[in-house]
Formats: C-alpha cells, sequence, structure tokens
C-alpha cells in the first residue's frame, strides 16, 4: 500500500503535481506508466508521480492508457488518487477522466484547471491564460495540441460521454453549504463531471475542502493548483523529511524542447544575461534530410550549455509534417551524446515530452522527486541506466517568467 498517487498525461506535469504532496508523503517518484511493474516494493508512506505520455493520443487511445495506469495504481492500493489534467486544458481530459471513475469506482470528479498562480484562471467558465482568453492565447497555436475553445465545461463535454456541470465564481460567495447545495443539486441531475471555476488560490482550498469534507468519493482533477490545496488538508509526515540537498554545480546541460514562446523568451534571457552557449537543433528538414545542430560546436569550457529545438516559427513550410515526436527523439539523441561526453552536475529538461524522451534514452526508471526550486521547478535525482544519480530539474514549457531560467542558473550555479 502506499499513501498516493497522482496521474498525468505527461511527465513535467507529474512532477510539479506530486511535488505539492511532499509534506504528507515520502519518498516520492516519478515514473513513466511503463514503469509502473517494476517499482519493486515501496515504503508505505510514498507517493509516486505517474505519467502517462497520452496527451498527443487519440481520445480512444488515451483512455485506454489512463485505464491500465488506473489498474496498476489500484493494485498498489493508494490511499489517495489525483488525476492531474493541463492547465490550459490540453489533451483528452474527458476521456481520461472517465476512463479512471471506470477503473477506481468513483461516482463523479471535480475538475478545476485553474493555477492562478501560473496566470492559469477560470471565470464564468472561460479560462483565461495571463488574462488572455485561452482561444486567443499562445496555446490556440500549439502544433500538436491546438486549443480553440475558452470553455471548459463545452470542451470537457465534447470528449466524454458523461454529463458535464458547472459551478460558478458566484457560488463561492454562500460559503461551503451553497457550493455543497450547487453541487448536489448538479449531482442529482446525472452530472458526473463538474467543471469549476476558481480565480484564486482561495477558490481551490474551497474545492478541496468541498470534497474532503462533504463528497470524500469524488475524483480531484486539476493541476498543481488544486493538488496543493489538497494537501494542505492533508495530515503532515510526524517526521517531515529535510529538504533535498541544494543543487550546485557549474556544469550545467539544459534542454528545451518546447515550442512555448515563453520559453523561447527565458532561453534568449539565459543567452544574452548569462552569457551560456546554445546550439539549436533543427528538427524542420525536408523529407529524407537529416535533423541535425545548427551552428559550430558548443565549448564546455564555460560550464553550461543550452540544447534548444528551433522556435517552430522560425521553420519552413515542412514544419507542418514534421513529427514533434522526431524531433524530440533527435533532441534527446543529442543530449544523451552530450551526457557521455561531458557529463554535466545537473540536467535540465523543458517540456513534458523532451525530459520523457531524454530519460528513456539515458534508460532512467524514474526520478526521485525532492523539492520545488522555483514554481513549477521540481528537482530530483533520475534512478535507474546510464545517469543513475544524476541531479535533474524539471519544467514544464509555459511555466515561469521571462527571467525563470535566469533565476535558476544563478540558484545552480552559486
Amino acid at each position: 500500500m502506499i499513501q498516493l498517487a497522482v496521474i498525468a498525461d505527461d511527465l513535467t506535469g507529474a512532477a510539479d503535481t506530486a511535488i505539492q504532496f511532499r509534506r504528507v508523503s515520502a519518498p516520492l517518484l516519478l515514473v513513466s506508466h511503463r514503469h509502473l511493474s517494476d517499482l519493486g516494493l515501496l515504503d508505505s508512506g510514498a507517493g509516486i508521480g505517474v505519467y502517462t505520455d497520452s496527451r498527443h493520443l487519440s481520445p480512444a487511445d488515451a483512455a485506454a492508457r489512463v485505464r491500465q495506469a488506473g489498474l496498476s495504481v489500484k493494485k498498489l492500493a493508494a490511499s489517495l488518487i489525483y488525476k492531474k489534467i493541463d492547465s490550459c486544458l490540453r489533451g483528452n481530459i474527458g476521456a481520461e477522466v472517465e476512463a479512471l471513475l471506470g477503473v477506481l469506482g468513483s461516482p463523479c470528479a471535480f475538475i478545476a484547471p485553474a493555477h492562478p498562480a501560473q496566470g492559469r484562471t477560470t471565470l464564468h467558465d472561460i479560462h483565461f491564460v495571463r488574462g488572455v482568453p485561452l482561444a486567443a492565447s499562445e496555446v490556440a497555436h500549439d502544433p500538436v495540441c491546438p486549443i480553440r475553445d475558452s470553455q471548459p465545461s463545452r470542451l470537457i463535454a465534447l470528449q466524454s460521454r458523461f454529463p458535464v456541470g458547472r459551478i460558478d465564481v458566484t457560488e463561492f460567495d454562500g460559503g461551503l453549504a451553497r457550493l455543497q447545495e450547487a453541487t448536489d443539486n448538479l449531482l442529482r441531475q446525472g452530472r458526473r463531471l463538474i467543471v469549476f471555476d476558481a480565480t484564486s488560490q482561495q477558490h481551490l482550498d474551497n474545492i478541496a475542502q468541498l470534497a474532503r469534507d462533504h463528497f470524500p468519493g469524488a475524483l480531484l482533477t486539476g493541476s498543481a493548483g488544486l493538488a496543493l490545496a489538497l494537501a494542505r488538508r492533508l495530515p503532515a509526515r510526524k517526521e517531515l523529511l529535510p529538504p533535498g540537498r541544494s543543487l550546485a554545480g557549474h556544469r550545467v546541460l539544459c534542454v528545451c524542447g518546447s515550442g512555448s514562446g515563453v520559453l523561447g523568451e527565458q532561453v534568449e534571457a539565459l543567452v544574452q544575461q548569462a552569457g551560456v552557449p546554445r546550439q539549436v537543433l533543427n528538427p524542420g528538414l525536408p523529407a529524407g534530410g537529416r535533423a541535425g545542430l545548427a551552428g559550430p560546436g558548443v565549448d564546455w569550457s564555460a560550464g553550461a550549455m543550452i540544447l534548444q529545438l528551433a522556435p517552430l516559427a522560425a521553420l519552413d513550410s515542412n514544419v507542418s509534417r514534421v513529427s514533434t515526436e522526431l524531433a524530440s527523439r533527435a533532441l534527446a539523441a543529442a543530449a544523451s551524446e552530450a551526457i557521455r561526453r561531458h557529463r554535466p552536475d545537473v540536467l535540465f529538461l523543458c517540456g513534458g515530452d523532451t525530459a520523457a524522451q531524454v530519460l528513456d534514452t539515458v534508460g532512467a526508471t524514474g526520478v526521485w522527486l525532492q523539492s520545488e526550486i522555483l514554481p513549477g521547478l521540481v528537482q530530483g535525482k533520475i534512478r535507474g541506466g546510464d545517469c543513475d544519480g544524476l541531479a535533474v530539474v524539471t519544467k514544464p514549457g509555459a511555466f515561469g517568467e521571462g527571467d525563470t531560467l535566469v533565476r535558476l542558473y544563478a540558484i545552480l550555479t552559486q
């Protein structure tokens, strides 16, 4: 039996959500769905963050993969299961939640994608990214998972057979009693997926309390914001483990595969302000061409290097036909070669697909999660493979401010 399990559709989301439960569960292991059967014995207080790599699958395939992961987690007898979804609503939310409800036998799911600390909020069933409606944000132009509907309830309803209900932000004004009444009404109408507005962390705290106090069978579904709210309402371990050892080392390999414009600005700031050299991988060559690193080789005497996929907007018209999975593999292969030749002190992985590919390439079977260095940036130690014990930091592509990577670099090399 383990303490908890977070099931997410990508790696960085599993990491930044699972780490919210550090005060209630340890050790915390980040693991692919493919390695669930190889976990061995875990401490009864352990927690796992499972990533299913299902965001870009078809709804049917995503549901099947999550269903299998749910069955594996159920065998571990987790006391608590949390379904992590993308705070920008990418992926197969309805299909995956529906599949997990079936496995767990849960009567309903409370869905709150908001993550106010990262500028994701939901108001009157419109989801915003830093004040911009989702369908008008950069997520609308995501090359793999474009989101062109800002209404969470409508988007999720299109992905599931279960009736969807919603709780408006105005319901929070009446306190928990009013929230409970509104929720009861929806459940009596047969609404099994209930989508909540949330514009503040307090709203997420109220949702977690509502579930714990009045609807303990509900599957809580959201991003790291709702996970934090839930963790605050769980009993802490009697003996808290000390935070993971502060990372330090001048040999830092930054592998950045997300196409997010936010990440692009962060990388540019790291190059310009910290002087970190960069190599760019161009995956957009014509069919039959070979993707490769552009420019001269980087001298690692400076101690750090950035490997980055070329921004999609900078590539030619062939980019729409380029397999993002192949591009991630090419970047992972370049990273693996750099690790083999230079053995960095710290490996920084940005973007869920990129992180998963790199860890697969070096034969890792998981990551022992230790702490959150900056919001959304999680440090840990690689488990298994050629890089066993290597310090690693993961980050979702679009998280953070313009100076986030500069701040991270200063922390790592202090």
